[in-house]
C-alpha cells in the first residue's frame, strides 16, 4: 500500500502530461482548421474581386473580284477575320473597378493591343463614371464591335460600321440610368481625344464631345447619338509615309445616329441610320441598314440591306471623285449556335451601285467591262468565354 501511495503522484503526473499533450494537439488542430478556413475565405474574396473573360473569332472569306469590300479580295483570307481577346475586371472597391482588354489580330501578326484600359466608379447605383481608354459609343454595337459572338451577323453592316475607322478614344464619360415601371432610360456624356492609324493614314480626334440617349423595355430598344470633334485626317498618296495630304486639318466634324431594335426571342430586327459631316476634303456620308433575323431553335437565318452615299461630291476639289462614295449592300446569312459560347456563321454579301463612285472600296480597282458589283462569301467561327 505504501508503495502504491508513492507511485500515485507519478501516475497523476503522467496522466496530466498525457491530457495536456492531447489538449495541445486538439488546440493545434483547431488552429489549423481556422487558418485553412481563413485562407479559403481570402482566396474566395480574391477570386471574386478578379474576373477574366474573352472572345475569339476566325474564319475564311473570299470575293468574286478585287473591288475590296471590307478588305476582302479574290485571294482567300483567314487572318483578316481572326482575333483573340482577353478582358480582365478588377474590383478595386465595392464601388470602383479597373478594366482592361487586350486584343491580338491575325492581320496584325497577333501583336497584342490594349483596346480598353479604364477605371470606373459608381457613387450611386444608377450613375457610372469612367476614365481611361474606351470605345467610341457611335453605334448600337460599339462596345461589342469585335465580339462576333454577341452579334447576329458574320460581320457588322459595313455601310454604317465601315466608314469610320477610329474606334477608341482616351477620355471620360458619365452614364446615368433611370428605371421606369417596365423600361429604362440611359443617358451618357463623353469627352476625350484619340490618335489612331485610319484606313487612309494617320487620324486624330481632338476635343471630342458627345451624348447618347437610349430607351428599352427589353423587347424594343431605341438609341440616339450626337457627337462632335476636331479632326485631322491625312491620306498617304504613295503609301510611302512621305507624300501625305491633309483631308481634314483641324476642321469640325459632326456625327448623328439613330438606332432601333426589336427582339422578342424569336424575331430580331435591328436598324441604324447615321450621318457624318466633316469639313475639308474628307467625304460627308449618309448611311443606313435594316437587318431581320428569325430564330429556329439554335439556327437564326438573317437578311440585311445597307446603303451609303457621300453627300458633298461637288464641294471637294483636290481628290474629287476618288473619295465619292455610293453603294448598296445585300446580305443573306445564318447563325448556328452549336453550343453555348460557340457559333458558326455563313454569309453571302452582294455589293452594287458603285458604277460612278469608288463606293468606299478600292479606288484603284477597275471593274471588268459589264460588271458593276462584287460578291463576298464568308464562313466564320465566333466564341465567347
Amino acid at each position: 500500500m505504501k508503495r502504491l501511495l508513492q507511485l500515485a503522484p507519478l501516475a497523476l503526473a503522467i496522466a496530466a502530461s498525457s491530457a495536456s499533450a492531447q489538449s495541445t494537439e486538439d488546440t493545434l488542430a483547431r488552429m489549423q482548421q481556422q487558418l485553412d478556413s481563413m485562407q479559403q475565405q481570402v482566396n474566395t474574396a480574391k477570386n471574386d474581386r478578379v474576373r477574366f473573360n474573352g472572345f475569339f473569332s476566325t474564319g475564311v472569306a473570299k470575293s468574286s473580284n478585287d473591288a475590296g469590300f471590307d478588305g476582302i479580295t479574290e485571294k482567300t483570307s483567314v487572318a483578316d477575320l481572326s482575333l483573340f481577346a482577353l478582358q480582365g475586371t478588377f474590383d478595386v472597391s465595392d464601388k470602383s473597378q479597373a478594366v482592361f482588354q487586350l486584343v491580338g489580330r491575325g492581320a496584325e501578326d497577333w501583336d497584342p493591343v490594349v483596346e480598353w484600359a479604364y477605371l470606373s466608379y459608381r457613387p450611386i447605383n444608377n450613375l457610372q463614371l469612367r476614365a481611361g481608354k474606351m470605345r467610341l459609343p457611335l453605334f448600337m454595337y460599339s462596345d461589342s464591335l469585335e465580339v462576333g459572338y454577341s452579334q447576329p451577323w458574320a460581320r457588322p453592316p459595313q455601310s454604317v460600321y465601315g466608314p469610320i475607322s477610329i474606334k477608341s478614344y482616351v477620355g471620360a464619360d458619365a452614364t446615368y440610368t433611370m428605371n421606369l415601371d417596365n423600361s429604362a432610360v440611359t443617358g451618357q456624356l463623353f469627352t476625350g481625344f484619340t490618335d489612331e492609324e485610319g484606313t487612309t493614314g494617320p487620324s486624330e480626334l481632338r476635343n471630342v464631345f458627345g451624348t447618347t440617349l437610349s430607351w428599352t423595355d427589353y423587347v424594343w430598344t431605341a438609341r440616339a447619338i450626337v457627337g462632335t470633334a476636331q479632326v485631322n485626317i491625312d491620306i498617304d498618296l504613295n503609301q510611302d509615309g512621305v507624300h501625305e495630304y491633309a483631308l481634314s486639318d483641324g476642321e469640325r466634324a459632326l456625327f448623328l445616329g439613330l438606332g432601333l431594335g426589336y427582339d422578342d426571342g424569336i424575331w430580331q430586327v435591328i436598324s441604324e441610320v447615321t450621318r457624318a459631316k466633316i469639313d475639308g476634303e474628307f467625304a460627308d456620308t449618309d448611311s443606313a441598314y435594316v437587318s431581320v433575323g428569325r430564330r429556329f431553335g439554335s439556327v437564326t437565318p438573317y437578311a440585311v440591306i445597307g446603303w451609303i452615299e457621300s453627300t458633298d461630291n461637288d464641294d471637294r476639289t483636290f481628290l474629287g471623285p476618288a473619295l465619292n462614295t455610293r453603294r448598296d449592300e445585300y446580305s443573306i446569312g445564318a447563325r448556328w449556335d452549336i453550343t453555348p459560347g460557340v457559333a458558326i456563321k455563313g454569309d453571302v454579301t452582294h455589293v452594287t451601285g458603285f458604277e460612278n463612285a469608288a463606293g468606299g472600296l478600292d479606288a484603284a480597282y477597275v471593274l471588268p467591262a459589264g460588271k458593276n458589283s462584287t460578291n463576298v462569301y464568308t464562313l466564320k467561327l465566333d466564341s465567347a468565354f
